[in-house]
């Protein structure tokens, strides 16, 4: 009884434990799915012995906790270099997951602690012979990313090896490993562009992007590297990922600028070349084959560029084929491509692609992607006045994206669109947001300027906005009028806006639009002369406690009136009054005005006969240049579009102009290759072995006896001769394999030395 007893509690105890555990499990569960972040706010450097406790369990579990809590701290920035020789002891730990975590330790402190590092290397050496391709890539990528350079011969050794790997992932890894050593030694950059070369032969779509990417921060200048694989990327680019279509897009734009001639010129009007004519058949094999889905995209791709060269024709076609990316860099890039290199009738198709984008990318995109339009409006406004509508401001969009949307509408608006962008206008400047009120009177201006047939319904919505409370809103409203005025200065309806603007004057308080509208009067004194004698007056009576802007307007309005009414006693003492005031100002500018006008106006004959006098009046009231409002993003034109520096209107580290347009045609056979056709290298998987090849023969029915014993004989001594070839073959991999070996034995004592 008591023996059931005692088996009783231990099972019940056991039970306890595995409630225990499968509570704590399951608590641990419901964390990371209800608060995934519950690692990064608990983790700290208090708790150090449970950390090292979980990095030396035998559990996969508690070591990945405990990572995960090292990882946390090292993201809030904290110093977790104590834990690094309990990290290391886990680099060669059976789960993947543990080792990725290890590696991003050792990725982060490896360089601060070289010696310790060190110790991994052998185990990174052996994952680079793993079956588990995931794993000899993360081994080549981690010893790459361990900035020690006593490892460099190291890692050139297990660079070179991972470039012919079987496996695709692996050879891409090594790709992106060319630019980690060229950072750690730049002396080994003849051998890096070996590598490249080599890397640029692979005909897998997954290495091909890393490669351009390695190439493009390595050797940028080597396009001679590119000439016999050119065709092979037009025809793989659609293939690519789309990060690598960036690259290879970049890269080619550069080497079609210095390859080809600018099919823009206007000299380049006439029929193709023999060179031209001799790869057509290149071309019409490539297209009609079909059995690509790289092919098949560019057939099927309307095209109108059989004037240019077919290189140059291919690439573009190539890049048309991506105009529908899903990822708005892919498009920018296409963008960017065509406006290079591509004849001006063909810009069309990349306006309904950037449209697109337009309407469903993101706020920050959607600033990159504006900024473009923006300056290709500004030099081919018909590519996108047909989609006018898609840049008027919703309610939602943010400060940036509203400016670009009505700096595109300024350049767009033309006689055809301009009521519909008008009346769109006229609801903006009845928003409560003062800022779009002010944008937008700005944009009004600027399109009256360009439709003078505007100019009407413009000035009387901009003169119903002075009686506005903003102060600046009633600023930009006469500056803009001011402009319009200046463009039409003898219009009959100018008179009467002056008139009114004068009027006004009482009521308006800020200083600009005060200077602005006793310019405007003093401008046209002689079409007001009863307006103006009296706003001198009014001002002259607070001409104290004017701005300084507002008192220099006063000076001149002072001193045209003197000239055009050289008998009004009232105007010559006003302007004595003004001068008098102004000598004594504390601004030095007013009081040099004041001496200035004093000296050529009052102090000067005003008679006929003097020369000086018979010129005045021409001297004080000459025709003025009429003000030009500028795009605020004029600056971004000098950079090539997409680029950050086009995006930011500034001048960034690694910006560089594309090249110029080559003078002389380049001899296009440097691209001629043997054409393969298709092949499975581009399959990405393991190669099939073609069976029709290793197929034995069937010999002949044997008739008499004495025929067949000499089939078997003959048959005995070929295989004789296929084992001996075998055994010479297999001798031979065992001696690359030994000199393999006491390559790395070599560099290993040279680093034990150091």
């Amino acid at each position: 009884m008591e023996r059931y007893i005692t088996r009783a509690q231990s099972i019940a105890q056991n039970a306890r434990v595995i409630g225990k555990q499968v509570g704590s499990h399951t608590a641990d569960k419901w964390k990371e799915i209800v608060t995934p972040g519950y690692v990064y706010e608990t983790a700290s450097v208090e708790k150090a012995s449970e950390i090292r406790q979980c990095l030396d369990s035998k559990f996969d579990k508690e070591k990945i906790d405990g990572l995960k809590k090292l990882i946390a701290m090292i993201s809030k920035g904290k110093n977790v270099l104590e834990f690094f020789p309990d990290v290391v002891k886990n680099v060669a730990a059976s789960s993947i997951d543990v080792r990725k975590l290890v590696y991003i330790y050792l990725l982060r402190y490896a360089e601060k602690e070289p010696d310790l590092a060190l110790l991994s290397i052998n185990t990174f050496q052996k994952d680079l012979g793993d079956r588990n391709p995931l794993i000899r890539a993360m081994a080549l990528r981690v010893m790459s990313s361990i900035r020690v350079p006593v490892i460099v011969p190291l890692i050139m050794l297990a660079l070179r090896k991972a470039m012919t790997d079987l496996s695709p992932y692996v050879r891409k890894t090594a790709a992106n490993a060319i630019t980690k050593c060229h950072g750690l030694d730049v002396t080994l950059k003849d051998q890096l562009v070996e590598c490249i070369s080599q890397l640029l032969t692979d005909n897998s779509t997954v290495v091909l992007g890393s490669v351009i990417s390695s190439f493009n921060q390595v050797c940028p200048e080597r396009l001679d590297l590119l000439h016999i694989h050119f065709r092979k990327l037009c025809r793989l680019l659609i293939d690519t990922d789309d990060w690598g279509q960036i690259e290879v897009i970049g890269l080619l734009i550069r080497y079609c600028r210095t390859q080809f001639l600018n099919p823009n010129f206007e000299s380049e009007s006439k029929q193709p070349s023999p060179a031209e004519n001799k790869d057509k058949a290149f071309y019409s094999d490539d297209e009609d084959a079909g059995s690509t889905s790289s092919s098949k995209a560019m057939k099927t791709t309307p095209s109108n560029l059989s004037s240019l060269d077919p290189d140059l024709a291919l690439f573009l076609r190539a890049c048309a084929t991506l105009t529908n990316s899903c990822n708005p860099s892919v498009v920018m890039m296409v963008s960017q491509a065509y406006i290079a290199l591509a004849p001006r009738p063909e810009l069309g198709r990349i306006a309904k692609s950037l449209i697109r984008l337009v309407r469903i990318a993101q706020r920050e995109q959607k600033f990159v992607i504006l900024t473009s339009v923006a300056t290709l409006s500004r030099s081919h406004p018909d590519l996108f006045r047909p989609y006018y509508k898609s840049f008027f401001v919703y309610a939602s969009d943010p400060v940036f994206i509203r400016n670009l949307k009505l700096e595109i509408l300024a350049s767009l608006t033309d006689q055809a669109i301009s009521s519909a962008v008008l009346k769109e206008l006229k609801d903006y400047v009845r928003s409560h947001n003062k800022g779009l009120v002010v944008q937008t009177i700005q944009i009004m201006g600027r399109i009256a300027s360009a439709v003078p047939e505007l100019a009407d319904e413009t000035l009387r919505v901009l003169m119903a906005l002075i009686s506005s409370d903003n102060e600046h809103v009633v600023s930009e409203a006469v500056v803009v009028t001011r402009r319009l005025l200046q463009l039409r200065p003898t219009h009959e309806s100018s008179n009467q806006v002056i008139s009114d603007l004068a009027r006004a004057l009482d009521s308006i308080s800020c200083s600009a639009a005060r200077a602005s509208i006793l310019w405007l009067v003093g401008q046209y004194c002689a079409q007001v002369p009863l307006v103006a004698p009296d706003t001198l007056r009014k001002t002259a009576k607070s001409f104290t406690s004017e701005a300084d802007s507002v008192k220099l307007q006063v000076l001149n309005l002072g001193a045209k009136l003197a000239c055009v009414k050289k008998d009004n006693q009232v105007v010559t003492l006003l302007l004595n009054y003004v001068l008098e005031l102004a000598r004594f100002d504390v601004s030095f500018d007013v009081r040099d005005r004041a001496r200035f006008i004093k000296a050529l106006v009052v102090e000067v004959p005003k008679s006929e006969s003097s020369e000086l006098g018979r010129g005045l009046l021409d001297i004080i009231l000459c025709a003025k240049v009429h003000p030009v409002a500028e795009c605020l993003y004029a600056e971004n034109e000098r950079f090539t579009i997409g680029t950050l520096s086009h995006s930011l209107g500034i001048l960034t580290r690694g910006y560089a102009d594309l090249p110029s347009w080559a003078i002389t045609q380049p001899d296009p056979s440097v691209r001629d290759v043997m054409d393969d056709g298709w092949s499975r290298d581009r399959v990405v998987g393991s190669p099939e072995r073609d069976l029709r090849k290793s197929k034995k023969a069937i010999p002949p029915r044997a008739n008499t006896l004495d025929e067949f014993y000499n089939e078997s004989e003959s048959e005995e001594s070929s295989e004789g001769t296929l084992e001996k070839d075998e055994d010479s073959d297999s001798e031979e991999d065992s001696e690359d394999d030994e000199e393999e070996e006491e390559e790395e034995y070599e560099v290993e004592s040279n680093l034990l030395r150091a």
